[in-house]
């Protein structure tokens, strides 16, 4: 009988008699800004199943640490070789230290239990940061001619997205010059010799300091192609009008066509 009771112990420990341990607390989204140290927080209930092993990775696949009945490994370092970027705290809380904008993302606890069951759980970690600007895009070239189309786009980045603002520095802008709302590029459908100028992209996400960027756009004057270039010179001029004379001459004695 002695036997038996703990066989059923035994079954009761490992299995848990198919409870299933639960999260108490998920972080869920968690923001932060550049240079700060920030606690992902999760609380869980083992229902009295052993743990295995712990792995916390940056999703879908960076290894940050591991625990396995023993120390917490950890697999990623600061660039300077120094502490931990990544430690775990308490019982299951990823502490992220020195927030930059590529610790953007989702970040998984995964949990192994001696019953086979595997708890997991997702946190987002927002970074926000402040808005910069790449360089300005001229499609075709910052260099067209009137009557052309001519398209500038702002490579911004920021966290918030920032919003995107067109100026000129000599004025308003033209008349025909729009600005798309979706991607924030100005563009020129039919541009004019008056659109010729400086302009510049500010950029803004409510987060210090704003940018801006400027380009310079040259508008060349269109040349029309005459049936017959202009002469340069009055001996040309005179050449161009006696071949023209001739011309008409020529038709004159020819007569009217016998039918």
């Amino acid at each position: 009988m002695g036997w038996k009771v703990t066989v059923c112990a035994f079954v009761v420990a490992i299995c848990g008699l198919n409870a299933s341990a639960q999260v108490i607390n998920d972080p869920a989204n968690v923001t932060a800004s550049i240079g700060d140290t920030v606690n992902l927080e999760w609380t869980y209930n083992a229902q009295g199943q052993l743990r295995l092993f712990e792995v916390w990775k940056k999703a879908p696949s960076m290894a940050l640490a591991s625990r396995s009945g023993g120390p917490v490994q950890y697999f990623r370092q600061n660039q300077n070789g120094g502490d931990p970027k990544y430690s775990v705290i308490g019982l299951a809380t990823l502490q992220v230290k020195d927030v930059q904008k590529e610790d953007n993302g989702p970040y998984e606890l995964s949990i192994t239990f001696g019953n086979g069951y595997v708890l997991s759980s997702t946190a987002y970690l927002i970074v926000n940061y402040p808005p910069s600007i790449d360089g300005i895009t001229a499609s075709p070239s910052s260099t067209v001619r009137e009557g052309s189309s001519l398209t500038l786009m702002c490579n911004a980045d920021g966290n918030p997205e920032p919003a995107v603002r067109w100026t000129r520095q000599s004025g308003a802008l033209g008349k025909a010059a729009t600005i798309d709302a979706n991607s924030g590029n100005l563009v020129f459908p039919n541009i004019t010799l008056a659109d010729k100028g400086t302009y510049t992209c500010s950029v803004d996400n409510g987060i210090p300091e704003a940018a801006s960027k400027d380009i310079s756009i040259n508008v060349l004057k269109s040349t029309a192609t005459a049936l017959y270039p202009a002469p340069r010179s009055g001996v040309g001029r005179l050449q161009a009008c006696m071949y023209v004379m001739c011309l008409l001459l020529s038709i004159f004695l020819a007569g009217p066509r016998q039918s």
